[in-house]
């Protein structure tokens, strides 16, 4: 094994054990601090766009050339607003109406969704082993929304909706920069994606007219909602798509529902039913 795949393999489980576990904090945020998702979303993206920008900055020099060529600037623009964008607020929405590692869940349909891109655009039939990866992503989800009933939704449909659209936006997060992330590395794309998004999100959230009060633990979980959930997970985990491809690192990056399970049991005492576990594993 090569030294880029090792440390590949590496980002890519280290990120998403990090997003998982600060799952934990958005759902403290969201339903004991009462965070509006779009808040959150807003905070989260413009926050840790800024440090990691500042950051590449004085480590690497030049953060605008990105935005000069106007190919990359579109799939900048395409990561940041259906990837970046997308993911965030279906997952903190998604978080809203059930549980973070029930979010984590759903979001992780995305290797369904990148295996089926792939095998579109490269014409080609699924492999065995995507098939199997897809057919237990599939049980798993559906053990987890309807509780072992068919004909009853544990899961609200809104919140079945946004986990999906998250599915879709963590999809697209993987797929849409895999042409720049050589180029111009992985802090820079998605730092400026995250800035890109707070930006954008700020003109129709309008977050300076209801900024929440929070109190000491409200902002420690905020901390590490932007330190570990953001500014070092997704760096780590684009770090791993460059290093190893969209598919394997999505596939490795299923880690995350461990993590946030783990996490919810231990630091919020989350009780789950046996298959809402079943569907964990």
């Amino acid at each position: 094994m090569t030294a880029d795949r090792k440390k590949g393999l590496l980002s890519a489980s280290a990120g998403s054990v990090f997003w998982g576990s600060s799952g934990i904090a958005g759902q403290f945020l969201l339903i004991n601090e009462h965070i509006a998702p779009a808040w959150l979303t807003f905070f989260r993206l413009l926050t840790a766009g800024f440090l990691l920008l500042l950051l590449t900055h004085f480590f690497k020099g030049n953060i605008s050339a990105l935005w000069k060529d106007r190919k990359d600037r579109r799939d900048l623009l395409i990561f940041s607003a259906f990837g970046m964008l997308g993911t965030q607020y279906g997952y903190f929405a998604s978080i809203q109406y059930s549980n973070a590692p029930t979010a984590t869940i759903l979001e992780y349909l995305m290797p369904i969704l990148i295996i089926f891109w792939y095998c579109l655009s490269e014409k080609r039939r699924p492999r065995m082993r995507e098939l199997f990866c897809a057919f237990f992503a599939i049980a798993g989800t559906a053990l987890i929304a309807t509780g072992g009933d068919p004909s009853t939704l544990v899961i609200p449909p809104e919140g079945l909706a946004v986990g999906l659209i998250s599915a879709v936006g963590a999809a697209c997060m993987s797929i849409v920069p895999t042409k720049i992330l050589p180029i111009y590395g992985s802090s820079i794309v998605t730092g400026s994606a995250m800035f890109a998004s707070g930006v954008v999100i700020s003109v129709f959230v309008r977050p300076w007219e209801s900024v929440p009060a929070f109190d000491a633990s409200g902002l420690i979980a905020l901390a590490i909602l932007i330190v570990v959930g953001s500014f070092l997970a997704y760096n780590l985990y684009m770090q791993g798509v460059k290093d190893i491809g969209s598919v394997r690192a999505s596939l490795i990056g299923t880690v995350e529902p461990v993590s946030a399970t783990v996490t919810s049991a231990l630091v919020l005492g989350t009780v789950f039913a046996p298959t809402d576990l079943i569907g964990f594993a």
